[in-house]
């Protein structure tokens, strides 16, 4: 029993906040203060990089979702059937 309480002191210590210590926080961008730590992104391809990952997190997600709630089996063909 004691595992249980122990995972879900962990859990419950790991959703709070991890905010930037306040020289960090004063040197980021007006957009990204107070979320992490270090100066944040300083030139056009860094913010590319940025919302590209945020672009394939957001996609990937949602085709997870869509997998899952809509799995449509009735269309594959079983591999014993398939020609290849």
């Amino acid at each position: 029993m004691k595992p249980i309480y122990l995972t879900l002191l962990l859990g419950l210590l790991s959703l709070l906040p991890a905010t930037a210590c306040p020289l960090c926080k004063k040197n980021q961008p007006a957009g990204f203060a107070n979320i992490t730590h270090g100066v944040g992104p300083q030139n056009g391809f860094d913010y590319v990089m940025l919302y590209g990952s945020i672009g394939v997190v957001v996609i990937t997600l949602g085709l997870l979702v869509w997998f899952v709630l809509r799995p449509d089996h009735a269309t594959v063909q079983p591999a014993d059937f398939q020609i290849t």
